[in-house]
């Protein structure tokens, strides 16, 4: 059985009022003040009840741009070895359109080795439409003298492989000849790639919201933890409070539809610092795989100077929770008999 004996709501605008600890998308707040402590018996339930961001970083980003390319040649000095090679960020129209920038890429990098052919136009993209399943034709004016060609999307940095539609390859495997995709050559003049599965133009459908060093009892799945695969067991403690979707190119929101939707139990009667904290599926900080404080941008500071931030309503509940150690009825009370009483008034007997 539980009693709320007393609740807060904390409104927090990490858009303001930085200190040397805090950034936009990774905030410190000082709750010494606030009293936010329970008594004996209770503990604190901390709520999530609103979020809102600006989505204020590409589809495309740092997080899923990043693939290796291979490509061997009869002479040698104009082969490709292990190139690492990044789409464009940016938010992709269609799929097609991001076929065409992995063409590019691609083709960029035949032309750097060097061999002293141009490129024509891409073909064999027609039938992306149909199930979003990339394949496209890469033509040369002049013999490439290629032989074969290897993509690979490695899991433990990138989530290529979810974009564009591949097989994981983690850096602890073996590179076979099959590789992520597959890539062919058809002619002299022409190199073939098909992938495997349906693309999509994003690979973060939700915005996690973090409470670090919170005590609580919330546990979550390992890929939620761990941004590569090496995973030791199926769950881990979580200090994830709540998610928002994010199904706009221009805000994320989240708003609960009862007290129950996003909470974490805190085991610690005194809560005087709270972090808050914003992380993808995999745990990493929004659009980047480094500790740098841009997302999306030739700048260097948007969660600190920038428009990386976000707002929230967080709920506080103080807890009672009533211990049941034994069964608890009323006393029986014996009914006063019939010839004792008038009515419903009860004679007084002396």
């Amino acid at each position: 059985m539980e009693q709320i004996t007393s609740s807060y709501n904390l409104f927090v605008d990490t858009s303001t009022g930085h200190n040397s600890q805090s950034k936009g998308d990774d905030y410190m707040v000082n709750l010494q003040d606030a009293g936010v402590h329970a008594g004996e018996g209770e503990h604190i339930r901390m709520s999530l009840s609103n979020f809102s961001m600006a989505k204020n970083f590409t589809d495309v980003n740092d997080t899923n741009n990043e693939f290796i390319l291979s490509m061997q040649n009869s002479n040698p000095a104009h082969g490709i070895n292990g190139a690492i090679v990044k789409l464009d960020n940016r938010n992709y129209s269609s799929v097609t359109d991001l076929a065409t920038n992995f063409a590019d890429k691609i083709g960029a990098q035949m032309l750097a080795a060097g061999q002293g052919f141009t490129l024509n136009a891409h073909t064999g993209m027609e039938t992306i439409t149909h199930d979003n399943i990339i394949t496209f034709t890469i033509n040369t004016t002049a013999a490439h003298n290629y032989t074969s060609g290897l993509i690979l999307f490695n899991s433990d940095i990138s989530d290529s492989y979810a974009l564009l539609g591949g097989n994981r390859w983690k850096t602890a495997d073996p590179i076979t000849p099959q590789g992520s995709v597959t890539v062919t050559i058809p002619s002299i003049t022409s190199v073939k790639v098909t992938c495997h599965y349906p693309a999509q133009r994003s690979t973060m459908p939700f915005v996690y919201i973090r409470a670090p060093g919170v005590l609580n009892t919330n546990i979550e799945t390992q890929g939620l933890r761990n941004p590569n695969d090496n995973h030791n067991s199926d769950v881990a403690h979580s200090n994830i409070l709540g998610r928002a979707v994010v199904e706009s190119q221009e805000w994320i929101q989240f708003t609960a539809q009862s007290e129950r939707d996003f909470f974490i139990d805190i085991h610690q009667k005194q809560l005087n610092v709270l972090r808050l904290k914003l992380t993808d599926s995999k745990n990493r900080l929004i659009g980047r795989r480094d500790h740098s404080n841009t997302a999306t941008g030739t700048g260097t500071e948007q969660s600190t100077l920038g428009n990386l931030s976000f707002s929230a309503v967080l709920r506080f509940d103080i807890i009672k929770r009533k211990s049941v150690h034994h069964l608890e009825t009323e006393h029986y009370q014996p009914p006063i008999p019939a010839r004792f009483s008038e009515g419903n008034v009860p004679i007084k007997i002396r």
